[in-house]
């Protein structure tokens, strides 16, 4: 029978936090995109595709931010909060990069000309 070590789990929970938010908001982000084009306003139904892109914004901060403990629990360094915040930090900029990136491809994916 194996034993577990129970100061690896809230890292282990919170990581697994961090990648299932992450995909949710990239999930919400494509199908915002495949709702209507809310940069052109054209395409589909702007207005729902705001919606939509506000209800992935928290799923965007939840994910930065557990990333960012993730990496503070996980680090024996002396400047862990920093290396923690830093992480969360650019974990928001590339997945709000990213986020922008998967409602291009939602738009472009079912808006076909």
């Amino acid at each position: 029978m194996a034993t577990y070590d129970s100061r690896y789990l809230l890292p282990l929970g919170l990581g697994l936090l961090f990648a299932v938010s992450a995909a949710l908001s990239l999930f919400v982000m494509f199908k915002a995109g495949c709702t209507g084009d809310p940069k052109g306003g054209s395409l589909g139904d702007p207005v729902r595709a705001l919606e939509l892109e506000g209800a992935g914004l928290p799923l965007l901060f939840v994910s930065a931010a557990s990333g960012g403990a993730v990496i503070s629990l996980a680090s024996q360094s002396i400047h862990r909060i920093a290396q923690g915040v830093a992480f969360a930090l650019l974990a928001l900029i590339g997945l709000w990069f990213a986020g922008m990136q998967f409602e291009f491809w939602g738009v472009q994916s079912c808006f076909k000309p």
